[in-house]
């Protein structure tokens, strides 16, 4: 449970991350809404990866170029699960303000719990040398 708790901690940083550099890079260098978006993913991705590294998931070492471009992916994924259950969540129901704010909730919600699993047991497992 703790993990999981620094886990949506490391998250909020990345939301912040995520639109601070939106912003900047939109308003600040001119760049559009999805090449910046690019950008901030990129940049909120890779906060969020060493954080999650050395604060949820402890650990020791700098981590490999390999294990970041993992990372990227599955939270890439991640993402593609949130607009996915976005989008089915008003499939089913009107878009009220109310469902439009519940829809994100949905999908960040269940993108969230894919994003831990998978760092939890793929991205950040230890790894068992076998001899």
């Amino acid at each position: 449970m703790k993990q999981f708790f620094r886990f949506c901690i490391v998250g909020a940083l990345g939301f912040v991350t995520d639109f601070g550099v939106l912003y900047a890079v939109v308003k600040g260098l001119g760049l559009g809404p999805t090449s910046g978006r690019i950008v901030s993913f990129l940049v909120a991705a890779t906060v969020t990866w060493k954080v999650n590294r050395h604060f949820t998931f402890v650990k020791q070492d700098a981590g490999s170029v390999r294990e970041w471009l993992q990372y990227l992916a599955f939270t890439g994924v991640g993402g593609f699960i949130n607009v996915a259950v976005y989008q089915a969540w008003l499939w089913f129901t009107d878009h009220s303000t109310l469902n439009l704010f519940l829809g994100v909730v949905a999908g960040s919600a269940v993108a969230l719990m894919f994003n831990f699993v998978i760092s939890k047991r793929a991205v950040f497992a230890e790894r068992r040398v076998t001899q």
